[in-house]
C-alpha cells in the first residue's frame, strides 16, 4: 500500500508541474495550422533552443570516409562566428572546430544551396571544401551522380582566434554592453555592410536592434546553446516606428516586412549563411512579401520551412523554440573552412 500511495503522490506532482498538453482523441478535429505553429514556438527547454538538428532522413544520405552511414547520434548542436576597432586577436580560449566530412552523392534537382541548408551548412562552406567556383549569388550546376565533401557539424564548434566587436554604427544599435558582442571578422563585416545600406535606403525608420554575439574568443554564453564560437548573432524583428529600443514582441502589423526581407535576401546571397531561426507565422508572412516582390517559389521553397503550402525541413529559415521577439542568423564562411570569401 505504501509503493502504491508513493507512486500517486508521485503522479499528482508531476501532473501539477508539467504543462498541459491538448490530446487528439481517434475521430477528434485535426488540430489548425495556427495551433499546430503556436505549439512549435513554445517546444523547448526554456533556453534559447537555436541548436537544431538535421533529420534522420538527411543523416541517412551522408556516408563517412570509413564506408559507415552518419546516425542522428553522430550530430551534434551546430553553433555555429562611426570608426571600428577591427579585427583583434581573441583571448586564449579552448577550440573546438566540432567539423567532420561525410560523402554527399548528387541527386536529380540538387542545388548547392538545397544541399547546404539541408545539413545547416553554408554554400559558401561546401563549395570551397568542393573546389566548386561560387561567388554567392547564383548556384554552380551539378551532375546527377556526383560525389561531394559535406563539412558537417558534430558537436557545437568552440572559440574563434580572430574577431571583431559589433558596435552601433550606420543601421545598428548594439543593445549588448556585457562584452558578448564580439564575431567573427568576416560575419561582422557582411552585417554591417547590409545595415548600413538598409539605413541609406529607409533612413527615417530605427536601426536594427542587434543583440548577442558571442563572449571575446567564444565559449559558453549565458542561457545560449550556441553564441560560442563567434558565427552567430540574435537580431530584433525590424518595425515600422521611427525609434525603438528594446525587442519586444511586434505583432505581424508592426514588423516591417519590406525592410526584413531586404535583410534576410541581402544576407542569404552572400552565400555564407547557414541557418535562421524564425518563428512560424512570421515565416509565413515573410514569404508572402517575398513573393510580392517577384522572387521565384523555387528559391522560397528553398528557403523557408512555413510557407503557403504547409512546413518542410531541409530550409534555411526554420523553427526553434525563443525566437518570437527576434531571429537567429547562423554563419559559415568560406573563410571558417580554410578558404577566401566569397
Amino acid at each position: 500500500m505504501t509503493f502504491r500511495k508513493n507512486i500517486s503522490v508521485l503522479v499528482t506532482v508531476l501532473t501539477a508541474l508539467l504543462p498541459a498538453v491538448p490530446v487528439l482523441a481517434r475521430g477528434g478535429n485535426a488540430p489548425t495550422v495556427a495551433t499546430r505553429e503556436a505549439a512549435a514556438e513554445t517546444v523547448g527547454t526554456g533556453e534559447e533552443d537555436d541548436g537544431a538538428l538535421f533529420d534522420a532522413a538527411a543523416a541517412a544520405e551522408l556516408k563517412l570516409p570509413n564506408g559507415q552511414r552518419w546516425t542522428p547520434d553522430d550530430v551534434g548542436p551546430p553553433a555555429a562566428g562611426g570608426a571600428f576597432a577591427g579585427p583583434q586577436e581573441m583571448p586564449n580560449r579552448a577550440m573546438r572546430s566540432a567539423v567532420r566530412e561525410a560523402a554527399y552523392t548528387v541527386k536529380a534537382g540538387d542545388t548547392l544551396r538545397a544541399i547546404a541548408y539541408r545539413y545547416l551548412m553554408s554554400p559558401a562552406a561546401v563549395a570551397v571544401l568542393n573546389n566548386i567556383p561560387f561567388d554567392g549569388q547564383r548556384d554552380p550546376q551539378l551532375k546527377v551522380g556526383q560525389v561531394l565533401t559535406l563539412p558537417i557539424l558534430s558537436g557545437a564548434p568552440i572559440g574563434f582566434k580572430e574577431g571583431e566587436q559589433l558596435t552601433s554604427g550606420p543601421g545598428i544599435s548594439a543593445t549588448k554592453t556585457d562584452d558578448s558582442n564580439w564575431g567573427r571578422p568576416e560575419m561582422v563585416q557582411i552585417l554591417r555592410t547590409a545595415f548600413r545600406e538598409m539605413a541609406k535606403r529607409w533612413p527615417q525608420k530605427h536601426p536594427v536592434l542587434i543583440g548577442s554575439l558571442s563572449r571575446p574568443g567564444g565559449g559558453r554564453l549565458g542561457h545560449h546553446k550556441s553564441h560560442r564560437s563567434g558565427q552567430d548573432v540574435d537580431i530584433g524583428y525590424l518595425t515600422n516606428s521611427a525609434n525603438r529600443d528594446r525587442w519586444g514582441k511586434p505583432t505581424v502589423d508592426e514588423i516591417d516586412w519590406q525592410r526584413m526581407w531586404f535583410v534576410v535576401d541581402t544576407l542569404e546571397r552572400s552565400g555564407q549563411l547557414a541557418a535562421i531561426f524564425m518563428a512560424p507565422q512570421l515565416q509565413r508572412k515573410l514569404y508572402q512579401c517575398a513573393a510580392a516582390h517577384g522572387e521565384p517559389e523555387a528559391r522560397l521553397e528553398h528557403l523557408f520551412q512555413f510557407g503557403p503550402k504547409g512546413s518542410h525541413g531541409d530550409t534555411l529559415i526554420r523553427n526553434a523554440a525563443g525566437h518570437r521577439d527576434h531571429f537567429h542568423v547562423r554563419f559559415i564562411t568560406a573563410r571558417d573552412m580554410g578558404g577566401r570569401d566569397a
